[in-house]
């Protein structure tokens, strides 16, 4: 009853029953006048008030939307860049085109790697994973669930230490692997073994705990064990002989080379004996991983020497393989750690090879570039 037509119904009513109506008119209009605008000034408050109040409410409604928009926008925006090694992978999503200058790896895309190539694999999170050749793998989801799938092939990863509620699974044809925050090597092998019930993935944990599925079965998997347990480890490189590192290697640029270090050749490769079998591509993938794994080892303990001959080592027998870059980078970072003058010809080097590489940024400052 606060409209303006109900102003002048109450006017007129006052006027019809207000006593000495002639005698008191002047101070009877101002009364009405008075009471007319009022009425009328509490209508445009309770106005102002039921339209402030509708606008805080869209305005809470519009924040809301926007903040649950963020957060699921958020918890997607897990971002996977591809680095190519050897001859470089190519990417299926329906046609296959050859990598170039980098990827960002979307749900639903898989990533093919020729024999002799390979991928580094980077994510927003801090996790990292290299993709031996002749694998397959594919993105299928990201978020609070990071699932991938391993089809074929051989990959090494470092999970990142995972928040509450997220998970880290890679799949492959028979069994499911989800780690919370480790290292680990995972194969699926082509051939049948009488091992692992007939199963044809293999897993090796060097640092954390992964957990393995395998039918409706599930096996915990710590630091320094393998699985399937009843299974042959990887890396039987019998009857090859690899061409050891001359200690007339040529040096690095700006003096002699350091002790274990020797500069990568593109003429270097593995030399097995007459008669011997040659090196088969699952037992070369083994052999590259332990060396890398050697290295990484032998940094850990301080041995900087040691680290240093096994990525060399590594670099001579495959200078084209999945971990070549990788081996590469951690070399710089071995020479730049400790100050020595030829770390600046090493980070030219992995320039001139991988000039968009993971580690192009730390190798540019080293070599005193832009």
């Amino acid at each position: 009853m606060n409209a303006p037509r109900y102003a002048v119904t109450a006017a007129r009513l006052l006027s019809k029953y207000l006593p000495s109506a002639r005698s008191a008119a002047p101070d009877r209009q101002r009364s009405l006048a008075t009471i007319r605008r009022a009425i009328q000034a509490r209508s445009r408050r309770l106005r102002l008030r039921l339209g402030a109040g509708v606008a805080a409410a869209l305005t809470a409604a519009a924040v809301t939307m926007l903040f649950v928009s963020w957060k699921a926008r958020d918890a997607t925006q897990i971002s996977i860049s591809v680095a190519a090694a050897g001859n470089g992978p190519v990417t299926s999503s329906g046609s296959a085109e050859p990598l170039s200058g980098g990827l960002e790896l979307l749900p639903g895309q898989r990533l093919e790697t020729p024999v002799d190539g390979g991928a580094t694999l980077r994510l927003s999170t801090g996790t990292a994973m290299v993709l031996a050749g002749s694998t397959s793998f594919r993105v299928d989801s990201q978020g609070r669930d990071e699932r991938f799938s391993l089809e074929r092939g051989e990959l090494s990863a470092h999970v990142a230490k995972l928040k509450d509620g997220q998970r880290f699974i890679v799949e492959t044809p028979d069994a499911e692997v989800e780690v919370r925050g480790t290292r680990f090597r995972l194969r699926v092998v082509t051939g049948s073994e009488h091992c692992g019930s007939g199963s044809r993935t293999r897993l090796e944990v060097t640092e954390g705990v992964v957990e393995v599925r395998f039918g409706a079965k599930g096996e915990r998997v710590v630091a320094g064990e393998r699985w399937p347990k009843d299974c042959a480890p990887p890396g039987d490189a019998e009857g090859v002989s690899a061409a050891p590192a001359s200690s007339s290697t040529p040096p690095a640029r700006g003096g002699t080379a350091a002790p274990g270090l020797a500069a990568p050749s593109s003429a270097a490769r593995v030399v097995a004996p007459e008669g011997a079998r040659p090196l088969g591509r699952d037992s070369a993938l083994s052999l590259q991983n332990d060396l890398f794994a050697r290295g990484v080892a032998a940094r850990r303990r301080g041995d900087v020497n040691g680290a240093l001959r096994a990525y060399s080592e590594l670099l001579l027998q495959f200078p084209n393989g999945a971990l070549a870059e990788n081996a590469t980078a951690e070399r710089l970072r071995l020479l730049a750690a400790q100050g020595d003058p030829r770390a600046k010809g090493e980070a030219e080097r992995y320039l001139a090879r991988y000039p968009r590489g993971f580690a192009a940024g730390e190798a540019r400052r080293v070599a005193g570039g832009p």
